[in-house]
């Protein structure tokens, strides 16, 4: 007998027309949202990442698919930033202690990098006056600190171990050899980024004074608890901008904390 034709054999069923096109619709109707969700996505970030201004990466397409892309996902989420969880619970100078609360609310902190604040801005004389303390604090600590362009930002001075202390790598703390003695350094709408000590940080972030930068974290378990990914340590802080007097003197008290920290515990004359 002929397998292939067998008496009363039908052949089997064709698939139809719209049997084919649901599914295929279907999925590339998902894959066109996800495109253009996807490119309105990389549209807005682009303008954020642009409305920060001159950073460290590269002020360029190529500057924000590195931050977006390839740093973005080692760094802590935004509402992550106020964690204090991994700090010790004593320890602080008591001059930290005693900083009374900021007031009011948080301003409004975005970007990883660069870092910028976006509203609760200073007084224009600000970031003169700021750069002013910094003068101050290097004159009067002439052999422990200096100041010079940023590692971090290129574009924005800073503060940092000097050259001579930072040969002597033993007496300092591991994040100074590791920032390659930069304390911290100035925005250009007067924020400042600062290294802290473990203890200093986590009262100056709960008393709302500053924010951990989104870079400041110790890596989990699955990236090997990497610390100084970046090149940033866990304890380097967003400061807020100060928006008065009495603010810019409670800068003043964290730039000396600051200083006592990554020169070792130096005694360092306040500015």
């Amino acid at each position: 007998m002929d397998l292939y034709n067998l008496p009363n054999a039908t052949d089997p069923p064709r698939p139809t027309a719209s049997s084919l096109s649901i599914p295929s619709l279907f999925c590339a109707t998902t894959f066109a949202v996800w495109l253009i969700s996807f490119v309105y996505w990389c549209v807005q970030d682009y303008r954020l990442y642009k409305s920060l201004g001159p950073g460290g990466p590269p002020y360029n397409v190529r500057g924000w698919l590195e931050v977006s892309f390839f740093v973005r996902p080692f760094t802590l989420a935004a509402d992550e930033t106020l964690w204090t969880g991994d700090y010790p619970r004593t320890g602080c100078h008591k001059e930290i202690e005693a900083l009374p609360e900021r007031a009011g609310e948080r301003p409004v902190v975005k970007g990883i990098a660069p870092q910028r604040q976006f509203n609760q801005f200073a007084p224009k004389d600000m970031n003169s006056r700021i750069l002013s303390v910094f003068a101050s604090l290097v004159k009067k600590n002439s052999g422990l600190l200096e100041q010079k362009l940023s590692v971090f930002e290129k574009h924005h001075i800073a503060l940092f171990v000097h050259h001579d202390l930072l040969s002597k790598s033993k007496e300092l703390p591991d994040t100074a050899i590791r920032s390659k003695g930069e304390l911290g350094h100035i925005h250009g709408e007067a924020s400042v980024h600062l290294y802290f000590s473990p203890a200093d940080a986590k009262v100056i972030v709960e008393k709302g004074w500053a924010e951990r930068h989104r870079c400041a974290r110790t890596q989990p378990w699955y990236f090997g608890w990497k610390k100084y990914m970046f090149g940033i340590g866990d304890t380097f802080l967003f400061v807020y901008v100060p928006r008065n007097d009495e603010e810019l003197d409670v800068l003043k008290t964290l730039l000396w904390a600051s200083a006592r920290f990554m020169t070792g515990e130096k005694d360092i004359v306040a500015p």
